[in-house]
């Protein structure tokens, strides 16, 4: 398998500047002020589960989410983390019961400016897990393979946390930079929901509205 990155820390020190595809969330436009979020249990486990993603198919940055990825090892490391942070509070019963991930696939134009494109993604990721105090879980990126392709995935604790962050300042400036830095991309949304009669995660397209 490829190289890759994770970040999920507050400041992230990104190493990898040539291979490095931006944060995507969604196309709507942010209104008013960002929801609030706070800690919990589910959260902070699928936090510490998702460090452990690894493809497990080499074709993984064009084949299907659900079939690329760890899902199974995740799951079982989402189990053990709920009784690691028992003492935080459980998500409340008005809350979604399912996680937001957006899935970015490029191909990158062999003449774009990588370090533009590099610090533009690092701005983004510092804005959105600071103005969403912390409700950006996770976020991925592979190397691009022979071929300029590359994946992006970032998981958040809803969508509605995810979509606030679009037009903020960073966010608009790595958006103008990513027009003209690929051959072409696919942006998809996947829902991520706990089943506890099953013990795992099942990964599926978010749904259409």
């Amino acid at each position: 398998m490829s190289p890759h990155t994770l970040v999920s820390d507050p400041a992230p020190d990104h190493d990898v500047p040539a291979n490095v595809c931006p944060v995507m969330h969604g196309s709507a436009a942010r209104t008013g002020t960002t929801p609030i979020y706070t800690k919990t249990r589910e959260d902070e486990s699928m936090r510490q589960a998702l460090k452990l993603l690894n493809p497990i198919r080499d074709d993984f940055r064009l084949a299907d989410y659900a079939e690329s990825f760890n899902w199974a090892e995740i799951s079982a490391e989402f189990q053990t983390q709920l009784l690691v942070h028992a003492d935080l509070p459980p998500k409340a019963d008005s809350a979604p019961d399912n996680w937001y991930a957006v899935v970015f696939r490029s191909k990158r134009r062999t003449d774009c400016n990588n370090v533009d494109l590099f610090e533009a993604d690092r701005n983004a990721y510092r804005e959105a897990f600071s103005s969403t105090n912390g409700s950006l879980l996770m976020y991925w990126y592979t190397e691009l393979d022979a071929d300029d392709n590359c994946l992006a995935t970032c998981v958040w604790s809803n969508r509605e946390l995810a979509r606030s962050v679009n037009m903020l300042p960073a966010h608009r400036e790595a958006a103008r930079l990513s027009a003209g830095s690929y051959v072409h991309y696919i942006i998809d949304r996947v829902c991520i929901t706990w089943l506890p009669d099953e013990a795992r995660l099942d990964v599926k397209p978010w749904p259409t509205e």
